[in-house]
């Protein structure tokens, strides 16, 4: 299967180009942190959804809302203008998070070639990890405190909700008959189903998002791109991660960094042995020196004293 890896230039972009090689777990933890991340369209099919460009500049504005210009980014259907979404948001962005695009990769993406979207939103999350933290700043911090203000801003609207709504509500007339009991519905309950009404199903809930889970139907309406081992699904109940994992082709690049740090290293210390044997050679050398001059100088004192006595 296709995908990409990235590779450090001399200019110190880090230049995308194909490779073969996927993780499925990678998968799972990058479309849910796409989740975390407002996007202007319905969350269907990743690679399709991904293919003009605009979605990739909407979660860099995310956390980068000086860097990225939305209107410059029109949806797009033809290959061609996808294709001029990526090449303006490769130059006028992404070179400026030290990312940089083949034209392998863009052909790639606006054809929406599986699995290739995917690869380079990793790379993506990576540099704004950097460039965050250049900044003082955490990306799991910012998307919390993203989704508290909208816990914030629903729990006005909720608030804020008329009370004549609840003034429309049907009340039993008084009609001086005896009320018989109350009609049972016809489907019955299941063994461990709580009905809608009863409270334990609003507290159970609660608690649910209380410790960070999140269920069906809630205030995600946009859907979501969740991974079982093919195609994409509705969203499912999951807990969100605390940290996020770490792509192997990175763990892979710091490694040969490493590697190359110490040959480079090793090579150093060779030649500082090298100079220090140089050092003692040339020390070596001067005494040799000294001695000549001062044995030179003994014995033109000696004959010129010899040559005034005659």
């Amino acid at each position: 299967m296709e995908t990409l890896t990235f590779r450090r230039q001399l200019n110190g972009l880090t230049r995308v180009d194909m490779e073969e090689y996927f993780d499925d777990v990678e998968l799972e933890n990058l479309y849910q942190w796409i989740d975390r991340i407002p996007l202007s369209r319905p969350k269907k099919n990743i690679g399709k959804d991904f293919s003009d460009g605009v979605l990739l500049a909407e979660i860099v504005h995310h956390y980068f809302p000086k860097t990225v210009e939305l209107h410059n980014y029109s949806p797009a259907a033809a290959t061609k203008q996808k294709m001029e979404n990526w090449y303006l948001l490769n130059r006028r962005v992404l070179r400026k998070l030290d990312l940089d695009l083949s034209d392998e990769v863009i052909r790639a993406l606006a054809n929406c070639k599986p699995k290739v979207v995917e690869k380079v939103l990793m790379l993506l999350r990576l540099q704004i990890d950097k460039n965050l933290q250049r900044q003082g700043r955490s990306r799991l911090e910012i998307d919390a405190n993203f989704a508290q203000s909208m816990d914030q801003k629903e729990q006005k609207k909720s608030q804020s909700a008329p009370a004549a709504d609840n003034s429309q509500a049907l009340v039993p007339l008084k009609t001086g008959r005896t009320s018989p009991g109350k009609l049972s519905s016809p489907r019955k309950l299941g063994k461990g189903e709580i009905p809608h009404n009863h409270p334990d199903r609003s507290q159970k809930k609660k608690q649910l998002l209380s410790i960070g889970v999140k269920t069906k139907g809630g205030s995600d309406d946009l859907g979501s791109y969740h991974f079982e081992g093919k195609g994409y699904f509705d969203p499912a109940i999951y807990i969100y991660p605390t940290s996020d994992n770490v792509p192997r082709s990175y763990l892979e690049e710091k490694e040969m960094e490493c590697m190359a740090k110490d040959e480079t290293i090793r090579m150093l210390n060779s030649k500082i042995r090298r100079l220090e044997h140089l050092l003692q050679l040339k020390d070596t050398r001067m005494l040799d020196l000294q001695g000549q001059i001062a044995r030179e100088q003994g014995l033109y004192y000696v004959t010129s004293r010899k040559h005034v006595v005659k």
